[in-house]
Parts: structure tokens; C-alpha cells; sequence
């Protein structure tokens, strides 16, 4: 497992995982964990974690045995499950081209089989879905604007949520023009600044996620200026592709 994930939280996905493989017996295909907890180099303790479960079959039956390994840790608000059967995720590439682009660029196959690395998928896919994911963020962040302007603590959460959106569909967009593969946070970053992007704005954005307080308002309303616009610039370059 990635070394810079916390000892006591590695032990509960491997402890979660565990129990998994023990309930679900034969019909478990593998359970993947993928996400920033696999990839990143800064890790907190409450960081999400997201898990991909593959099932032979899904029935009622089997989702209470997941449902109840999942309530039995400690972690169950932090857990993301993802839960698929084979057919499920063979057939899924096309329309979540980035989230499985995402997830083979780094995983880790916690029991059972790789069911990653074999996945396809188009690189037309991936630019629709890119266009549309960078689209919906744009919309978003002018919403959420308007029922947060007044309020900083809101602005910051909204910023770092937008950071974290865009990290995986600018990811994508970096692979779309440079045909190069980013794996890392600071990698995607570069990826991004090297497309004509503003990464320091983004780098700027994702430092409030450190902060003991949130920032001042006109300080959040100018970053936040400054990532609607370049959200709106990622949005027209992912159109001309």
C-alpha cells in the first residue's frame, strides 16, 4: 500500500478488505482500491477511500454482506464503495472513461483478481466526457457562488471541492493533448500548467485545505474568479480537440 497512507488506516482498508473476502467467499472477483489514497504524497487520516468491489453476481443477499462489513469498521464514513459485477465494469469504460482511466493509472488489488489492467478505453469517450465533466463543473461553481458569496468558510470548501473535481478531468485533459501519462498529484499539476493552465492558481487553491481558518472573503471571491475563468478555458480546449 501506498507508504505515505497513514499505519492505522491502511490496517482498516486491509482489515475491511479482509472481511470482505471472508463473507463473500467464491462470488468475489476482486476489490480494488484506487483514488487519491493510492496516488497522493499527502494523506490525512479521514481522507476518503474509495474501493472497488467486483462481484460473479450482485443480489440482495450479497449486499447485506458488504453493507455489514462496511457498518462493522470504524472507516464507514470515509469508505466509497464502487460495487460492479464483471459484466458491469467490462461494459462501464464507456460511459466513466475517466474515472477507470483514473483507476488504472494507479490501484492496488487488494484480494482476488486484476481486473484493472486489461480495461479499454476510447480515447473518443474520454473526450466527451471530459468536455462534459469540466462543462458541469463550470455550471456548479457559478450556483454555488451565488448561494455562497457571503460566506467564506462555504467559498473555501466549494474551492477545494473544484480543486478535486478538476484534478481528475484536467488529468484527463492533459492526457487528451500531450499524450502523456500523469500519475501523481504534482505530476497531474505539471500536466495541467504544460496545456497553457494555470497550476499555480490551482496550487494556490489546494493550500487552503492546510489552513487552520478559512481565508478572507475578497481573498476566496478573487481566487474564485480566477478558477471560474480557467475552468471556462479548460472547457473550449476540450471542445477543439
Amino acid at each position: 500500500m501506498n507508504p505515505n497512507v497513514p499505519q492505522k488506516l491502511a490496517a482498516d482498508i486491509q482489515s475491511f478488505s479482509s472481511s470482505l473476502e471472508v463473507g463473500l467467499a467464491e462470488n468475489l472477483v476482486s476489490v480494488v482500491l484506487y483514488g487519491g489514497i493510492v496516488k497522493n504524497d499527502f494523506i490525512k487520516e479521514t481522507d476518503r477511500v474509495k474501493i472497488m468491489i467486483v462481484l460473479k453476481e450482485i443480489s440482495v443477499s450479497c449486499l447485506d454482506t458488504i453493507s455489514e462489513a462496511l457498518i462493522s469498521t470504524k472507516r464507514a464514513r470515509q469508505i466509497q464503495l464502487l460495487t460492479l459485477t464483471t459484466s458491469d465494469l467490462n461494459t462501464s469504460t464507456d460511459v466513466f472513461p475517466i474515472k477507470f482511466l483514473d483507476m488504472q493509472q494507479d490501484y492496488e488489488v487488494l484480494a482476488g483478481d486484476d481486473v484493472v489492467k486489461g480495461l479499454e478505453v476510447s480515447r473518443d469517450n474520454l473526450r466527451f466526457r471530459c468536455e462534459q465533466e469540466i462543462k458541469n463543473l463550470m455550471l456548479r461553481l457559478r450556483a454555488m457562488y451565488m448561494q455562497s458569496r457571503k460566506d467564506n468558510k462555504a467559498l473555501q470548501t466549494t474551492l477545494l471541492k473544484g480543486y478535486y473535481s478538476f484534478l481528475q478531468s484536467g488529468d484527463a485533459l492533459a492526457e487528451l493533448k500531450t499524450g502523456k501519462v500523469y500519475r501523481k498529484e504534482s505530476e497531474v499539476l505539471e500536466g495541467i500548467e504544460s496545456i497553457g493552465l494555470d497550476a499555480d492558481l490551482m496550487r494556490n487553491i489546494l493550500e487552503l485545505r492546510s489552513a487552520e481558518k478559512a481565508s478572507d472573503l475578497p481573498t476566496l471571491q478573487a481566487l474564485y474568479e480566477k478558477f471560474m475563468n480557467m475552468i471556462v478555458d479548460a472547457a473550449e480546449m476540450a471542445d477543439q480537440i
